[in-house]
């Protein structure tokens, strides 16, 4: 389902290359790293495609992406941690998964994380109308 709708949004653009799909492992080890278990909707984009290398991030960018904000923004944002974030803008802003009190993603609802002020706001109901939206320019 998502590489369809990721390839039928994004025909026009030649810089999205969908990539194999993750490995259970992978996924796995994504969620050890970031200390949260991804929500299925997460889980089942990842188990179709490893990122598009443009708008959906890859399980190593995902993991990658966490240690290096906990390393080098926490002292800014202290609850920089309190995401999943799984997808970027490119100008450093990214689409995420908010942490609940509780320690779960709230799957109500995908973020958007500002870089500059450290907000999030609403985007899309879930992954499906976040990448319609990002492809067709809405978001």
């Amino acid at each position: 389902m998502y590489k369809e709708l990721i390839s039928e949004n994004s025909k026009d653009n030649p810089w999205v290359k969908i990539q194999p799909p993750a490995t259970p492992q992978e996924i796995q080890k994504a969620e050890k790293i970031v200390g949260y278990t991804f929500p299925d909707g997460l889980k089942e984009l990842l188990s179709e495609l490893n990122g598009d290398s443009y708008l959906i991030l890859s399980t190593g960018e995902i993991s990658e992406n966490c240690l290096r904000n906990r390393e080098y923004l926490k002292e800014c944002y202290e609850d920089i941690d309190r995401h999943i974030f799984f997808a970027g803008n490119g100008c450093g802003d990214y689409y995420c998964y908010n942490i609940t009190h509780t320690g779960e993603a709230d799957t109500s609802a995908i973020y958007i994380w500002e870089h500059e002020t450290n907000e999030t706001h609403i985007v899309a109901k879930n992954i499906k109308e976040l990448i319609i939206r990002y492809y067709n320019s809405e978001i």
